[in-house]
C-alpha cells in the first residue's frame, strides 16, 4: 500500500511539475503581445474537457481602459463558418433539406451552369462560386461609405456568367457559400441565423455569450474593438455592413472551451454533429478535401487535427483541436496584426510528444529524392502570387515574390515538404492536370501552376493601354503608361503600379492578374481578370476609340 501511495504521489507532482512548466513557457509565447495601452487577445487551451490556461492580454477598449479577460466576446471571423454547418446539420436532422439537393431548389435566383451546385459542394467550398468580398474589390467598392448585407451577396453570385471551375472538382475557399447557405437556411426555417443558432445550438450548448451579428442595431455585451495599428496610433472602425454566415459571429473563450467538446466527439449529445462536420468528400482526382464542412481536417506531426482560423477587420482567430489527445486551443485576437495560427502551433509543440526515431526514419527515406525535379518558377491559378523553387546546399527552398530570400523545406512524405521551422505549412508537389503544386498554410490550399516569367525589358507597354470594361462587374478599367511601366486607374482605386507575369499578363504585386487576349491580327482585344485564387477570367473589352 505504502508503494501505491508513493507511486501516485510521486506520479502526481510530476504531472503537477510538468503544467507548470508548460504554464511558464506559455507565458514567455505571449509576452511579446502584452504591451501598455495596446488591444491584445484572449487565449484559452482545453485538456481533457477543462480549460487548464486561460488569459486575457491587452485591452477590449484602449479609450475606455477596459481590459480582455476570459468573458471578453471577440468577432471569429470565419471560424463562424462550422457553426453556420452545424445549422445545416440541424435542417439534415429534421429532414428540411438534404446535402445533394440542387441548391437552385432555395435559391432560383442563381443561374443554372449546366452542373448542379448542391448544399454540399457550399459547405467545403467546391462550388465554384466566386468570393463575394474579392468580386466587390475588384468593382472598387468603398466599404467605408458603401453599404451591403445578404441580399448583396446573392444578387452578386445571381449577376456570375461561369463558375471557377466544375462543382465538386476541387477546393477553392469562398465566403460566397456560406453566406449563400445563411439565405439558404433563413428561408427554409423563417427565422434569422441568430435566432436558428441559439435556439438549436447555443442554449443546448450553454454558449451563452456566443451570436451572430444579423443587424447593426444588435448589441453585444463585453464585445472586444477592433483595432489597427497606423501612423502611431491604434484606429477602431465601425462597420456598416450587415452580411454574416461567412463571418460575423461573436464568441468568448469560455463559450469556445465548450465548443471544442463538440469538434472532439467529447459531447455525447452532439456526437453526429461532428462526425458530419469533420465529413470530407471526395474530390474529382479521387482524393479527399482536406476542407470539410466548416472546418479544416489534415494532420500535425503525426495528430488529426481540427481547426479553423478568421481574420477581419480589427482582428484575428484561430480555434485547433487534436481529438486524439482531447486537447484544443483558441486564440482571438482584436488587434489586427497579431496572427494567433503560429502561436497555436507553438503551443500544440508543448503537448504533442514526438515518436522521434519513427519521425526520423521517414524524413531519411524521402530525403534522398531528387529535388531537381521540383525546381522551377511557379504562379498561383487566378492570381498573380509568384513563387520561385530552387536547390542550395542541398536543401529544397521556396521564395516568394516579395521575399528577401528562401525558406528551406524539409521532406516528410513522398513529394511533400513542411516547411523546415514550421510543420504546419506545407508543400505538396504531387503533379495532376489540374496543378503541380499546392501550398497550405494551415487552411485552405493554394494551388499553383509551372510559369515562365517575362523580362520586364522585353515587353512593349504601350500594346496594353486602354480602357476596357465588364458588363457582369459594370466597370471600366483604365491602363495607361508612365516611365515604362504600365499602370491601372479604376473606382476608388488610382494609379496602380503593375510589373510583369507571363506572356501578356500583369500583376498588381498582391494576388490579381492581368491577362491580356489578342486577335488574329495580334492586337490586344481584351483583358480577363483573375483574383485571389478565388475569381476566375472575368472578361473586359477594350473600348475603342477611347483612350
Amino acid at each position: 500500500m505504502m508503494r501505491v501511495i508513493l507511486f501516485l504521489f510521486v506520479f502526481f507532482t510530476c504531472k503537477i511539475h510538468s503544467q507548470e512548466n508548460k504554464t511558464e513557457k506559455i507565458d514567455v509565447i505571449l509576452q511579446s503581445y502584452n504591451k501598455p495601452n495596446s488591444p491584445g487577445l484572449s487565449i484559452g487551451i482545453v485538456e481533457n474537457g477543462n480549460l487548464i490556461y486561460v488569459k486575457g492580454i491587452g485591452f477590449a477598449s484602449v479609450e475606455k481602459n477596459i481590459k480582455n479577460d476570459t468573458k471578453t466576446a471577440f468577432s471569429i471571423a470565419s471560424i463562424a463558418k462550422q457553426f453556420t454547418a452545424s445549422c445545416i446539420w440541424v435542417l439534415v436532422q429534421e429532414k428540411k433539406l438534404s446535402l445533394d439537393d440542387d441548391i437552385r431548389k432555395y435559391l432560383p435566383e442563381i443561374p443554372n451552369y449546366g452542373t448542379p451546385i448542391k448544399i454540399k459542394h457550399l459547405l467545403n467550398h467546391t462550388s465554384g462560386i466566386r468570393n463575394y468580398h474579392t468580386i466587390m474589390d475588384l468593382q472598387g467598392f468603398d466599404y467605408d461609405s458603401e453599404y451591403y448585407n445578404n441580399e448583396t451577396v446573392l444578387q452578386l453570385a445571381a449577376n456570375q456568367k461561369g463558375l471557377n471551375k466544375k462543382p465538386g472538382e476541387k477546393v477553392l475557399y469562398s465566403n460566397t457559400n456560406y453566406n449563400l447557405l445563411t439565405i439558404i437556411i433563413e428561408r427554409i426555417s423563417g427565422k434569422n441565423l441568430n435566432e436558428f443558432a441559439k435556439e438549436k445550438l447555443f442554449k443546448p450548448l450553454q454558449m451563452n455569450s456566443s451570436c451572430f451579428k444579423t443587424s447593426n442595431k444588435q448589441i453585444i455585451e463585453n464585445k472586444a474593438v477592433g483595432y489597427q495599428f497606423t501612423n502611431g496610433k491604434y484606429i477602431s472602425n465601425t462597420s456598416s455592413q450587415e452580411s454574416y454566415g461567412a463571418g460575423s459571429m461573436a464568441s468568448t473563450v469560455e463559450d469556445l472551451s465548450k465548443w471544442i467538446a463538440v469538434l472532439n466527439g467529447a459531447n455525447s449529445e452532439f456526437k453526429s454533429l461532428s462526425k458530419f462536420l469533420i465529413q470530407s468528400e471526395k474530390l474529382e482526382n479521387g482524393e479527399k478535401a482536406k476542407y470539410a464542412r466548416g472546418v479544416m481536417v489534415d494532420k500535425y506531426k503525426g495528430f488529426q487535427t481540427i481547426s479553423h482560423s478568421g481574420f477581419g477587420w480589427g482582428g484575428q482567430s484561430q480555434l485547433i483541436t487534436v481529438p486524439e489527445k482531447n486537447l484544443g486551443v483558441i486564440i482571438m485576437t482584436n488587434l489586427e496584426s497579431i496572427n494567433p495560427t503560429p502561436i497555436s502551433y507553438q503551443i500544440l509543440d508543448l503537448f504533442l510528444n514526438e515518436e522521434t526515431i519513427e519521425k526520423s526514419n521517414i524524413k531519411k527515406l524521402y530525403q534522398n529524392e531528387n529535388l531537381d525535379a521540383f525546381i522551377g518558377q511557379y504562379k498561383e491559378m487566378n492570381s498573380a502570387m509568384k513563387m520561385e523553387i530552387f536547390v542550395e546546399n542541398d536543401t529544397l527552398k521556396a521564395k516568394g515574390s516579395q521575399a528577401k530570400k528562401g525558406i528551406s523545406l524539409l521532406a516528410f512524405e513522398k513529394n511533400k515538404f513542411h516547411r523546415i521551422n514550421n510543420e504546419s505549412v506545407t508543400y505538396d508537389f504531387t503533379k495532376d492536370k489540374n496543378k503541380d503544386l499546392i501550398i497550405s498554410f494551415g487552411g485552405p490550399p493554394f494551388y499553383f501552376k509551372k510559369a515562365q516569367f517575362v523580362k520586364p525589358e522585353t515587353v512593349k507597354i504601350n500594346e496594353f493601354v486602354g480602357i476596357y470594361y465588364s458588363e457582369e462587374l459594370k466597370t471600366t478599367y483604365s491602363f495607361f503608361e508612365k516611365d515604362n511601366k504600365l499602370f491601372l486607374t479604376y473606382k476608388n482605386n488610382e494609379n496602380t503600379p503593375l510589373s510583369t507575369i507571363e506572356k501578356d499578363e500583369f500583376g498588381n504585386n498582391a494576388r490579381t492578374s492581368y491577362q491580356f487576349k489578342r486577335n488574329s491580327n495580334n492586337q490586344i482585344v481584351s483583358m480577363e481578370l483573375s483574383s485571389e485564387g478565388t475569381v476566375k477570367n472575368i472578361s473586359f473589352i477594350k473600348q475603342k476609340n477611347r483612350l
